[in-house]
């Protein structure tokens, strides 16, 4: 544990780049031995989980609020486990990919927020976790050009399908939107803080390469962005404030007929408008994934699942973040969102939240930000300990 001690920024730096190139690894790994273990991924956070862990019980002085929430949220899950009533509940499998798994999952990044309110990390380390994050996009903005000129399927968001996109060295597209989001975040924030045009150009940067990631979060997200910065931190912010209610009115009106026009410009999304509505294609799919929620609560949910959850996670999440949370963990859920998000919050300055907040809203439509363990930890660091006022 000494040796651990002495060299925990190193351990840090080490850990968090390498959830980035093992999640490449497991992802080629699995596309080509599937039989084999592939887990690569998981098994390196779940070490520096273990270690992050250690190292709270080592230099642990006092029960942080975090603690205590920690041990209220883990009460409230095994009481929704009981209230499952599965008299086939396999306590593996559980902790392997089903319920225990997600949950760690959404555990992760308050242990993460506990361990280095514990173990003071040098300012160094969260800049060099940055830099090295940054250089790792850099380098996924090769892959992501290879992919999209040459038609790789190993770096294509949706292989084999018709559907346009491209991730790179990231297995998941979501999880690819939400790395870029963070780096557009950031340097958009250094931009209109210090008015650099160093930032400036790394910020197109990012928005270029995530328009090729085919997600409609980034989308969503670049659009938030943009009537952000016109309402905000536009020399014409007071004209822009009478057009876009304006623009907003006219959307409301017209809003079937303009998001028709957009989705005929991909022949994946007409496809599924074609057979399934606006709104599957809108939400992907999961506006019937909520359906199927919502049934299954009204057929099986007893009165104390409404207080503290209780499904089958694998089954039945929407991958709408908020209730996701609901349906999995109860009030506890609702508890836990807001506990975290107003982490994220805390000590910023109006821009600095400005971007958080549209940042969480685009995962409430699409979900994954906070479960997604590199995720979340790489935006608590960017927010908390990057975008300063003094940098």
């Amino acid at each position: 544990m000494n040796f651990i001690k002495k060299h925990i920024d190193t351990i840090v730096i080490v850990f968090l780049m390498g959830f980035l190139i093992s999640d490449f690894v497991t992802s080629i790994v699995f596309k080509l031995a599937p039989k084999s273990f592939y887990r690569y991924s998981g098994a390196l956070k779940l070490v520096f989980e273990t270690i992050m862990v250690g190292m709270i019980i080592a230099n642990f002085k006092k029960p942080f609020r975090t603690f205590w929430f920690i041990v209220v949220l883990t009460i409230s899950f095994i009481i929704s486990q009981f209230l499952l009533n599965d008299a086939t509940y396999d306590f593996k499998a559980q902790i392997s990919s089903g319920n225990i798994y997600f949950f760690n999952r959404y555990l992760y990044v308050l242990i993460f927020i506990l361990f280095v309110k514990t173990v003071a990390l040098k300012e160094e380390t969260y800049h060099k976790i940055f830099n090295y994050f940054e250089y790792f996009l850099y380098i996924n903005a090769i892959a992501l050009f290879i992919g999209y000129a040459f038609h790789v399927e190993i770096f294509r968001s949706y292989e084999y399908t018709t559907r346009f996109g491209v991730s790179g060295f990231f297995s998941k597209p979501g999880e690819a939107s939400y790395m870029y989001m963070i780096a557009i975040i950031a340097n958009y924030y250094f931009w209109k803080l210090n008015n650099d045009k160093k930032n400036l150009y790394k910020l197109l940067f990012f928005i270029v390469c995530s328009l090729f990631l085919g997600q409609k979060k980034i989308l969503l997200f670049l659009i938030l962005l943009s009537i952000l910065h016109l309402i905000h931190y536009n020399r014409f912010k007071k004209v822009f404030r009478i057009l876009l209610p304006m623009a907003l009115v006219v959307f409301i009106f017209f809003n079937e007929t303009i998001i028709k026009a957009i989705v005929k410009k991909s022949v994946f999304w007409t496809q599924i408008y074609e057979e399934s509505g606006l709104v599957s294609t809108i939400f992907s799919y999961r506006d019937q994934l909520l359906v199927t929620a919502v049934k299954h609560i009204e057929e099986n949910w007893k009165f104390l699942n409404y207080i503290f959850g209780g499904i089958d996670f694998n089954e039945y999440k929407v991958e709408f973040e908020f209730i996701d949370l609901y349906i999995f963990l109860g009030l506890a859920g609702i508890a836990y969102y807001i506990y975290v998000v107003s982490s994220y919050l805390n000590g910023g300055n109006f821009l600095k939240r400005n971007l958080v907040i549209i940042a969480f809203i685009t995962s409430l439509l699409s979900g994954g930000l906070i479960l997604n363990v590199t995720v979340a930890i790489l935006l608590y660091i960017v927010v908390k300990y990057i975008m300063l006022p003094n940098k």
